[in-house]
């Protein structure tokens, strides 16, 4: 059964091809090491070769940066690895020192395969003289004593130094390395010869095979009751409610887009198979002003490393409209006079019809015909003089298209009253 990367305890190992060989590799952290000296990249399953893979020069000076084994590792080396491996490896920006300055966080080197630091190592300038903080201990190397054997890894069978990525202080053209006999530490020229220990940094939510062998991350799948992709759901002339469920093989947290024709409407990050519904169309204000006509649903789902989508089609083909406010307007003192001007096209042989009341808040509201008077811009005299409650104005204007079938559109509506 596959596990997810995440799940692997510390110090379990998994197997990665290199070179079309497959080679263990151990995990030895889960996560950020410490958000405020690794940028937010680094955060995913760190994976260290478990044997040295090859020797050789570190660089003409101790700028990691500027190296040539940094060089290398990411142009040599990287592409050594299996193809699924390689679309996988993380870009991350880590902790380096370059002339005895700390770049951290986003001012990190960028890289995808690289070397430990001494510190990530478990090594500290209480020490080491000649050792400068350039990241923090990995959760595989804590509790590791100064001397630890558990640092050693061999060369072809044979036990053998190995770089860090850490200048020696004290000197620019120095780097420490790690002891093939002891597990300690010491520095030597940059220009000398010494083993290679690739590290890499996965996302977190891929899989993992029970024999450790890394399984291609699956984009995320969205179903849907309404239907599959493509499906119409046909005519739509008011909001209604388009359920959905983005769900990911490997568990990871899925980020919904959601468009309606070409502009997206909304963006949200959510749990793997918690149930959603389309906002857009469930919103009587978004859903009021789209024109008739045939529309396009789309809802994208990303794990961050792969993505699909799902589109729906609908057709609105709206013939009527029925407007009104629904908080009347609270008066001071009875209302005896309005006036209302409703904006956009109406046909001259639509079926239309406006109406005010001037005692809203009663249980019921005198309703009058305002229609004539809205169509030829007079105001409006209201007939009914009582109001059981406060006085309060509201409208209502209802509109169906008429027999020549031409349509219209209401724009705004705005008024007065005393």
């Amino acid at each position: 059964m596959a596990s997810i990367l995440s799940a692997l305890s510390v110090g379990s190992t998994i197997s990665l091809k290199v070179d079309g060989t497959a080679q263990e590799f151990i995990i030895v952290h889960q996560g950020n090491p410490d958000s405020a000296l690794y940028d937010a990249s680094c955060d995913g399953t760190w994976l260290m070769m478990k044997d040295l893979h090859t020797k050789r020069l570190w660089g003409s000076s101790n700028k990691y940066g500027s190296s040539g084994i940094h060089t290398w590792l990411n142009e040599n080396f990287l592409p050594l690895l299996d193809s699924t491996v390689q679309a996988q490896v993380k870009t991350v920006k880590i902790p380096y020192l370059e002339d005895a300055v700390l770049h951290s966080a986003a001012d990190g080197l960028e890289t995808r395969i690289f070397l430990l630091s001494a510190y990530e190592l478990g090594w500290t300038s209480e020490d080491k003289t000649g050792m400068t903080a350039d990241g923090k201990c990995l959760k595989y190397f804590e509790g590791f004593s100064t001397a630890d054997t558990r640092r050693i890894a061999s060369l072809n069978g044979t036990p053998t130094w190995y770089w860090t990525r850490s200048p020696y202080a004290e000197e620019s053209k120095s780097v420490w390395i790690v002891s093939s006999t002891s597990g300690d530490c010491t520095y030597r020229e940059a220009s000398s010869s010494y083993g290679i220990r690739p590290i890499l940094i996965l996302p977190s939510s891929l899989l993992v095979d029970d024999s450790g062998n890394l399984q291609p991350n699956t984009a995320p799948t969205i179903t849907s009751p309404s239907g599959t992709n493509g499906t119409n759901l046909g005519i739509r002339n008011t909001p209604f409610v388009l359920e959905y469920t983005a769900t990911d093989p490997e568990g990871a947290d899925v980020t919904l887009t959601e468009q309606l024709d070409t502009q997206t409407t909304r963006t949200l990050t959510a749990a793997s198979g918690a149930p959603q519904h389309f906002g857009a169309v469930n919103d009587s204000k978004t859903f009021l002003q789209l024109a008739n006509g045939s529309h396009t649903l789309k809802v994208t789902a990303s794990d961050g490393m792969a993505s699909s989508s799902l589109s729906l089609l609908f057709t609105r083909a709206a013939t009527s409209a029925s407007l009104t406010m629904v908080q009347p307007i609270v008066a001071s003192s009875p209302i005896s006079v309005a006036a209302l001007t409703v904006g956009g096209t109406i046909p001259a042989d639509a079926d239309y019809r406006v109406e005010v009341t001037n005692n809203a808040l009663d249980p019921e509201p005198v309703w009058q015909d305002a229609t004539a008077a809205v169509r030829e811009g007079h105001n409006i005299l209201f007939d009914n003089k009582d109001a059981e409650k406060s006085p309060a104005f509201n409208f209502r204007i209802q509109v169906a298209r008429g027999t020549s079938g031409t349509g219209g559109f209401i724009s705004s509506i705005t008024g007065a009253f005393q």
